[in-house]
């Protein structure tokens, strides 16, 4: 049975010093979630969400690119927060502070193969499936996904397996196989989400692929390309409008 540790005490022993003093100081609400897998791996996530209480927050759930972690999406996550929208960092197994299972061994991602990969849609499903049922001001039929590479490619996944779709997807540098998760068919068993997919026309691989993922889209499908930066989450540093792209094509959709 899928283990969660939300416990008042366990929160404030997982936040960290610098992420709470920050979440203050901005007048943002700030909770670190553990969250330990039906195989007995830990992942930890940081949600933020507006000081000002409402009844309900919409959601915007981000997972990054391969090789980072939740703490490389800069200012996008206080322009959602400012926006009035709550926002899920997950690090992906093997990523940042999700690198331990239950006994302490650590399990980098540079070790996993095909088959570990497989499961980050199902951990990203298993969560939302959690606070959906257990946080009854966060709204898990008014969230959007935002991914970057095998982030972008586990956000497709992840929606296939929901029950609740999300209303909108935003995929950075997406392609139709990353480290086995593959997902033209699942676009187009998702339905008709809007997707907006962003990529540097310095990367000619994604910009190549994400053309045809298009062709699988039941709904609309834009792309936005950026002139400079590489793959994934590196287009962030290189393009600051990215963040406010992102947050005004994801907002008019996800707003209660």
């Amino acid at each position: 049975m899928k283990k969660f540790l939300i416990v008042l005490i366990a929160v404030l022993l997982l936040i960290p010093a610098a992420s709470f003093a920050a979440a203050k100081k901005n007048k943002v609400g700030y909770m670190a979630i553990t969250y330990e897998t039906k195989d007995s791996f830990v992942i930890k996530s940081k949600l933020f969400y507006p000081a000002k209480k409402e009844k309900v927050y919409p959601i915007v759930v981000m997972l990054h690119s391969i090789g980072y972690s939740s703490d490389y999406w800069g200012s996008v996550v206080k322009k959602f927060v400012d926006s009035g929208i709550a926002v899920l960092l997950v690090d992906l197994r093997g990523h940042g502070q999700s690198m331990y299972d239950s006994n302490f061994k650590i399990k980098s991602w540079q070790y996993y193969t095909e088959k570990t990969f497989a499961k980050y849609p199902e951990d990203i499903a298993e969560i939302l499936s959690y606070i959906g049922t257990n946080y009854k001001n966060i709204s898990t039929t008014h969230y959007a996904i935002v991914g970057a590479d095998i982030g972008a490619n586990t956000a497709v996944l992840t929606a296939e397996k929901l029950l609740n779709k999300p209303k909108c997807l935003v995929l950075i540098s997406p392609t139709q196989k990353f480290k086995g998760l593959y997902i033209p068919i699942s676009m187009t068993n998702i339905g008709k989400i809007p997707i907006l997919s962003m990529v540097s026309v310095r990367d000619n691989y994604s910009f190549k692929e994400t053309n045809f993922l298009k062709k699988f889209a039941q709904g609309s499908f834009e792309i936005k390309t950026y002139p400079a930066g590489g793959m994934g989450m590196l287009m962030l540093k290189a393009n600051p409008s990215m963040a406010d792209d992102i947050v005004n094509w994801v907002i008019p959709k996800i707003k209660l």
